[in-house]
């Protein structure tokens, strides 16, 4: 059969267009599952191997030899995973949609079990990179988000300026997003 697939990559890559189907149809399953394993959701498993087989489709001039071409696709792959992680992340750590569990602010947001990207170890990373911030920096991103100050609000309150508070909370935020996107990443990879 890998025969048979590099041949129908060969006409492929030669213009035969008609050789994509047998390609496309050899290659989805395995994307799928590569891509529910980490996802663990069966539409995004479905979007992710669609676009990326899409994207291969839209990009074939760069392939250049058969042989190469299930390295290109599982790696496009991943990385197509790593930017979806990333989008999460950023909308998971997005003060409109933060999570309740993760926030610990009642009843805004959803729940965690309806999340299939907000898993019980994303929530734990979460808490614990939290608790890893140094405490002005933790004392100002909990007043924002549990207390829901605004930073001059946050800034009268602790004697400080609100550009402070403005910097306190976006290296905040940067480093719960550097280590949510570290610890998917090394699952991905």
């Amino acid at each position: 059969m890998e025969k048979d697939i590099h041949h129908q990559i060969k006409r492929w890559l030669q213009k035969d267009e008609k050789a994509f189907e047998q390609v496309f149809h050899y290659y989805y399953p395995r994307l799928y599952r590569y891509a529910f394993r980490y996802l663990k959701n069966e539409f995004w498993a479905e979007e992710l191997s669609m676009e990326v087989l899409a994207r291969v489709w839209e990009r074939r001039s760069a392939i250049t030899h058969a042989e190469t071409f299930e390295n290109y696709l599982f790696t496009a792959a991943r990385n197509h995973l790593i930017n979806h992680w990333q989008r999460k992340i950023d909308g998971l750590l997005s003060l409109e949609t933060l999570p309740a569990e993760a926030a610990d602010i009642p009843g805004k947001g959803a729940p965690a079990e309806s999340d299939p990207v907000l898993s019980k170890e994303l929530e734990t990373l979460y808490h614990n990179s939290l608790s890893d911030l140094p405490p002005q920096r933790r004392l100002i991103f909990l007043l924002h988000r549990n207390d829901q100050l605004s930073y001059k609000e946050i800034a009268q309150k602790l004697d400080i300026s609100p550009k402070t508070v403005e910097n306190h909370i976006g290296a905040a935020l940067k480093q719960l997003r550097v280590a949510m996107l570290q610890y998917l990443t090394s699952i991905i990879l």
